[in-house]
């Protein structure tokens, strides 16, 4: 097979009519075709028909798209459509051809060519045409894949290229290759733990984002991995939750697929990893979303065992994890508590899936310390020693390895978020075309491969449905079930290619984990911590859900926010400052004023030290703050060695000493002590001069009046002359 590049060398034939089969144009000497204009306002895209596969002795159809994106009108043109002759037998051939590097035509002088007019067109205008090669002008023999190319060339002699690419199914066709499909079902991203009760509505309607992802893989042996949010959000409503949620949730509940569990929120257990988590992430508490009154009379819930790192449960490695859970008769109030939320008949609970390309080689090795001894990678995360793609099963370390191939998993991602009907035939096509090379490789048997899914949710379930159906109806592939593929034992030794994840991304995942490491510390003040704790690390893992990824810019304003909230929580209890303290006597009582903005009551300790020796201040009192309220704690003060100013710095710790306040508190005292000696002695003084003054004024007035007594009396005894 010659080189797809050699290929771009070659030129397009002319063509000089319109609609003309490809065996008149043969032997035609080939030309260099112009370069595409700067600013090219028209959109190719070409969708051979039959999804890609041409059977021997049939027409071969191409339906082509040509839209307009300019603003002005496009004059009619012509399409071209040439088959080229030569195999495309490898993985690295097709991705050159379906993604040239330049615009040029690159057609084969052998080409089997058509050509189909264009009418003109307005600006946004689409037009769909048909470009129709005859059975009798198709000469191949050999099955395999084989390069399309469409040039749209306008009056002026510009033109527009696309490539696809069709399977001729005839002779030597290869074995089946097994492809197991894994896929994620999860939501888009959000900013709490727990999805609102308004978006399990919307989501589980019937033309719902859920909805839409369990119809197109239900029933099929295609593994399921589900973020464990979406089963705790529903239950955790009792009874309000919305009926389309719980009956969605009952689907899924009885549907036949393999499934397993995402990490909580399907939070990226690789930027974990990388950021410096002691251990993967998992939810503590649901208590504070739970309304007690949504579960009277509801099934007690059943013991579990506790989730373990991100997973609803451990895998032992036996058939507990499988066994059906008895049903629990009715209690009154029977609230579930995290274990019965996350619970489920998980098929497994030991897989990690990091997204593509995202992983270093000590990893794989963390997420197996924390019971995630398999791992999703995708192939060009995974190299052998052969130097060979990586796929199937293989072993790295003491960890194995699911491969996801990245051929086939580009190309089903394709098709299954196809938005219209010649997108979803263009990438049906480019799916047949990437398991035939695939099945090209295997010289000897059959190989069995697997592909895989992105975070990004199909757009339509239908589109999906279809790309799964495809698999079967090649005659070159069909579906084999996950769970057997991820049973299979290891015999490659591989290692991980170091694919780490960008700062941009590790940087605010290390902020969250230290941030939650703060409102921990602070959580030390509260009795009973666990709805605060609990509902801050469902908050952080749902920010660390693999979906954000994409939008980097949103994901950057969430982080920022749940950095709010977490510094509003550890200012949440604080000393108001007051006015300056002035202590006249040798002792008295200071007042600090403790606010609680918690929705908790706190216990508190109040820390306090003077500046200088003119004051001696109790050093701790502890209170309690009830919720959402205030209260003085009284702290005992003695003036010290002399009169003057000083400064008490006061602070809260928990009881368990841990510093609370965000600074320090500083409360002035003026410290008079001596004025209180100086007012006995002047109040002494004026009380005993005014004691003095009355003693004198009665004695005084007690001497006046015997005086003017006096000449009474004489008169009073004279005795009369004679």
């Amino acid at each position: 097979m010659t080189p797809p590049s050699s290929r771009r060398l070659r030129a397009l034939p002319a063509l000089l009519g319109l609609g003309v089969a490809a065996s008149s144009m043969l032997g035609i000497a080939p030309v260099v075709a112009p370069a595409s204009a700067a600013g090219e306002p028209v959109q190719l895209v070409l969708a051979p028909a039959n999804g890609g596969v041409a059977q021997p002795g049939a027409d071969i159809t191409v339906t082509a798209a040509v839209t307009n994106t300019g603003s002005a009108t496009i004059d009619a043109s012509t399409l071209q459509v040439a088959l080229d002759r030569e195999v495309i037998s490898t993985r690295a051939g097709l991705a050159e051809w379906l993604t040239p590097p330049t615009a040029e035509s690159t057609v084969d002088s052998d080409a089997i060519i058509t050509a189909v007019a264009v009418p003109a067109l307005q600006p946004g205008e689409e037009h769909i045409v048909q470009a129709v090669i005859p059975a009798a002008d198709v000469t191949l023999n050999d099955w395999g894949v084989r390069g399309i190319t469409g040039t749209v060339e306008r009056a002026d002699g510009t033109e527009s290229v696309a490539h696809s690419s069709i399977v001729y199914n005839g002779a030597d066709a290869p074995d089946r290759t097994q492809v197991a499909v894994a896929i994620p079902i999860t939501t888009q991203p959000g900013q709490t733990g727990l999805i609102p009760e308004a978006t399990l509505a919307t989501i589980t309607a019937d033309d719902g984002l859920l909805t839409r992802e369990l119809n197109s893989v239900i029933g099929r042996p295609v593994g399921i991995l589900i973020d464990p949010r979406i089963i705790v959000s529903i239950r955790a409503l009792g009874s309000a939750a919305p009926s389309s949620a719980t009956a969605w949730l009952d689907r899924l509940k009885g549907a036949s697929n393999p499934i397993y569990p995402l990490s909580y929120a399907d939070a990226d257990v690789a930027a974990m990893s990388q950021a410096g988590a002691p251990q993967l992430l998992a939810p503590t508490s649901f208590d504070y979303g739970l309304d007690p009154a949504n579960f009277t009379g509801a099934a007690s819930p059943a013991p579990s065992p506790a989730p373990v790192a991100g997973t609803a449960a451990v895998d032992k490695g036996d058939d507990t994890t499988n066994s059906p859970t008895p049903t629990p008769s009715p209690t009154p109030n029977a609230v579930p508590d995290t274990g019965a939320l996350l619970a489920w008949n998980y098929t497994g609970t030991s897989i990690a899936w990091p997204r593509d390309n995202t992983v270093t080689p000590t990893d794989v090795s963390y997420f197996a310390g924390n019971g995630l001894t398999t791992s999703i990678l995708s192939s060009s995360n995974v190299a052998l020693a052969s130097g060979e793609t990586a796929a199937g099963v293989v072993r790295s370390g003491d960890s194995t390895v699911l491969v996801s191939d990245d051929t086939v998993s580009r190309a089903l991602r394709d098709a299954a978020g196809a938005l219209t009907a010649t997108d979803r035939q263009k990438s049906l096509s480019d799916l047949a075309s990437s398991l035939a090379v695939v099945a090209n490789e295997d010289e000897g048997a059959p190989q069995t491969i697997l592909a895989t899914l992105d975070r990004t949710a199909p757009a339509d379930g239908t589109a999906l449905a279809d790309a799964l159906t495809s698999l079967d109806s090649l005659t070159w592939s069909s579906t084999t079930s996950f769970d057997g593929f991820a049973a299979q034992a290891p015999t490659t030794e591989a290692t991980i290619v170091d694919q780490p994840e960008p700062a941009e991304r590790t940087g605010p995942v290390a902020a969250l984990l230290a941030s939650e490491n703060q409102v921990a510390a602070f959580s030390s003040i509260i009795a009973d911590p666990k709805n605060l704790l609990g509902e801050n690390r469902a908050n952080i893992l749902s920010l660390l859900a693999n979906s954000w990824a994409s939008n980097s810019g949103g994901w950057n304003v969430a982080v920022q926010a749940q950095a709010d909230r977490s510094a509003k929580t550890l200012s949440s209890v604080s000393i108001v400052a007051g006015s300056p303290i002035i202590l006249v006597s040798n002792s008295g009582d200071m007042t600090v004023l403790v606010q609680n903005d918690l929705p908790y009551p706190v216990n508190v300790t109040v820390r306090l030290s003077p500046s200088n020796f003119r004051l001696v201040v109790q050093p701790e009192v502890t209170i309690t703050v009830e919720a959402s309220s205030s209260k003085q704690a009284k702290v005992p003060i003695t003036a010290g060695v002399a009169n003057g100013d000083t400064t008490v710095r006061a602070e809260l710790v928990s009881p368990t000493g841990i510093l609370i306040s965000q600074q320090p508190t500083f409360i002035p005292v003026n410290v008079s002590a001596d004025w209180e000696v100086a007012g006995s002695w002047l109040v002494g003084s004026v009380v005993g001069a005014l004691l003095v003054f009355a003693a004198i004024r009665l004695f005084l007035k007690r001497r006046r009046n015997r005086a003017a007594a006096e000449p009474v009396t004489e008169s009073t005894t004279e005795e009369p002359r004679g």
